[in-house]
């Protein structure tokens, strides 16, 4: 793409940022959506620096106070992550337009850091450039920079990018040692803001095995020594968070976890069909995708190793495309590996695919840009993508408007996604649209019909508009297929009681209480709704006892509250 005019990469990128910018500032007028309830506005531990300490020691989800059973899909470690809401919420409060408008200033640097790595590697500016763009144009991108909660993604990849491009200054450039301790500082931040920042040391092990020398120079396994740093960064935080948490690996896909694996390379494909054909993005997409194999799938699986082959051949004397296409090898691990931890329904999510698309952009602006090709046609093709993936992106992003329109934009990719049922119809319940709330309450229980959790909560929505006869059924059914002695189990039995009680039906009441009190001794107004139904039956003393246990449950909670906010 050459030019003796005054368009330049250096402003042809910064022109791409600024039309990237325009195609996601609508999104500043959108509502907190999805987990930024959980994790910016209801969070306490983000509202002050004195809470600082908090995200050295706890996951993402935890908050101040005493701890509680909360039921999370893996315990995420983030530090970093955290600080980054605490520091957004000390500058901007819950206001809205600046948590948008920060994500978004993330992804534009991330932008200017692809370029630069596009640079070094591939020795082209105009190439460079046009990977840039075709980065921050993508759709796919939509769900990492709207969804304020995925800034994440943005934080793990500017970090990263800082830290190859610090390494690769010191390796290749002979700078100042500085360059390489700012490398691995970087890398440990990056590591502290997201997991899949395990794969990063793999990253620089195929650039030092890969990386051209002066001729003469002899490659030695001593090169590698360099990347050592960076393994012990991982180590560091396997440590870390192994000790506080233990080796937590998630909820699992709800059936052998080793057979699961035999899924990644559907949900490889899947991602891939993203990558390159991103117009029929969702926040959920079908389990069956990614986990039911058909000729179709197989066939797919083959073009992907022969597509692999033809372009390591192709690309055999130019060491920065064939190191971009292990870097994407390498960084689709984690997300794929998602199979071991998640639910089916959570194996793919756009936002996994931030990081992995900058090596999907280099090689995609190689083969744009290819020599071989002609300059004319070269411009015209790569145009009309840019001028694609924008429009995209651009109609991609009112998904995230508020949480009905993200959940009913997913069913239309995904109908049968229980996950996708089951949130739409609390965020209709939470917007007041309780008729239609029910309906996909109901839906969720005929797509699963083993779920207690899923009787559950139609019973709970049922229970609050005073249905209580067929909140009752629901109840009942949730109990049938929650036979274990759970916290949950507890929490069924004294809603069931709570109903009896509104019926004087007292000593079914009770009954289920005790049950509830047995698996859950300590837990909050169990005692007292056990009281309730024992003084209702004459039982005075039996009922004073348990208040007196109640009141003993809930001094030592104000005291625990106390102890937190010290």
């Amino acid at each position: 793409m050459p030019s003796k005019s005054r368009i330049t990469p250096d402003r042809v990128v910064l022109m791409g940022t600024l039309l990237a910018a325009l195609a996601y500032i609508q999104d500043v007028r959108y509502d907190f959506i999805l987990d930024d309830i959980p994790l910016i506005l209801m969070n306490e531990t983000i509202t002050s620096w004195r809470n600082w300490k908090m995200a050295f020691v706890t996951h993402i989800f935890a908050k101040k106070g005493p701890a509680v059973p909360y039921i999370v899909a893996a315990v995420h470690y983030r530090p970093v992550y955290k600080l980054w809401q605490m520091l957004n919420e000390q500058l901007f409060g819950s206001v809205l337009p600046w948590w948008h408008i920060t994500s978004l200033l993330l992804h534009i640097g991330v932008t200017l850091l692809v370029y630069q790595l596009g640079v070094k590697l591939l020795k082209e500016r105009w190439t460079a450039a046009l990977a840039a763009l075709l980065f921050a144009f993508h759709p796919i991108h939509a769900e990492s920079v709207a969804y304020v909660t995925a800034s994440t993604d943005l934080l793990v990849a500017i970090f990263t990018l800082i830290s190859f491009l610090a390494y690769f200054r010191f390796r290749e450039e002979g700078a100042s040692p500085i360059y390489f301790i700012a490398s691995v500082f970087a890398a440990a931040l990056a590591m502290m803001s997201k997991e899949t920042t395990v794969m990063f040391p793999w990253l620089l092990v195929v650039y030092e095995a890969l990386r051209e020398v002066p001729s003469g120079t002899k490659q030695g396994w001593k090169r590698f020594v360099w990347t050592l740093p960076f393994f012990a960064v991982v180590g560091a935080y396997v440590v870390v968070r192994t000790a506080l948490f233990g080796l937590n690996t998630g909820q699992g896909p709800g059936g052998s976890r080793v057979a699961a694996l035999l899924d990644i390379p559907l949900v490889l494909i899947v991602y891939l069909h993203n990558l390159f054909w991103p117009f029929r993005l969702s926040f959920f997409y079908p389990a069956e995708w990614g986990s039911h194999w058909t000729f179709l799938k197989g066939a797919a699986a083959v073009l992907v190793i022969a597509a692999a082959i033809f372009l390591w051949n192709r690309y055999r004397d130019r060491c920065g495309v064939r190191l971009q296409l292990l870097w994407a090898a390498i960084l689709f691990v984690p997300a794929v590996l998602g199979v071991y931890t998640f639910v089916r329904e959570d194996w793919v999510h756009d936002r996994h695919m931030y990081l992995v698309s900058v090596p999907f952009c280099l090689v995609a602006a190689a083969l744009l840009t290819d020599l071989r090709l002609p300059a004319k046609a070269s411009v015209i093709v790569s145009s009309l993508v840019l001028a694609i993936l924008l429009i995209g992106t651009t109609l991609q992003v009112p998904r995230f408007s508020d949480d009905t329109t993200i959940y009913a934009s997913a069913l239309k990719v995904a109908p049968r996604s229980v996950l996708a049922h089951g949130f739409y119809a609390e965020a209709l319940w939470t917007y007041g649209r309780h008729e239609e709330g029910l309906r996909e309450f109901k839906i969720t229980t005929e797509l699963s019909p083993q779920s207690s959790a899923a009787y559950e909560r139609y019973g709970a929505a049922l229970a609050e508009i005073g249905r209580d006869d067929e909140a009752m059924a629901e109840y009942t059914k949730a109990l049938h297929w929650s036979t274990r002695p759970t916290l949950f189990r507890a929490f069924l039995l004294s809603e069931v009681a709570e109903i009896e009680l509104k019926r004087s039906e007292f000593p079914e009441a009770a009954g289920h209480l005790r049950e509830a009190l047995q698996i859950a001794p300590q837990t909050l107004n169990y005692h007292a709704l056990l009281a309730q139904a024992l003084s209702q039956q004459g039982r005075i003393e039996e009922a004073d006892e348990e208040m007196r246990l109640e009141a003993g449950i809930r001094q030592r909670f104000v005291q625990e509250q106390r102890a937190s906010r010290d």
